[in-house]
């Protein structure tokens, strides 16, 4: 490569920049995680067992009995 050559090319690569675009990385994350939810969601979904019963602190059902007051 002569000395011209090595200019003309360095003024051609000169606009071009080198860092990929804002986001590029994010895309493939976001990606597997919505296919891995919705993959998720499917499997959960179409099962033979019932769902897990969930604990649920009902405040109003315990406070409307009342209560018979302990010494300690």
């Amino acid at each position: 490569m002569t000395p011209r050559d090595q200019e003309l090319l360095e003024k051609q690569l000169h606009g071009i920049d080198n860092r990929p675009p804002e986001g590029i990385f994010m895309l493939p994350f976001a990606t597997v995680f919505c296919a891995g939810m919705a993959v998720g969601g499917f499997l959960l979904a179409y099962t033979d067992q019932p769902p897990l019963p969930m604990a649920v602190n009902d405040i109003a059902a315990q406070t409307s009995q009342p209560g018979l007051p302990t010494a300690r």
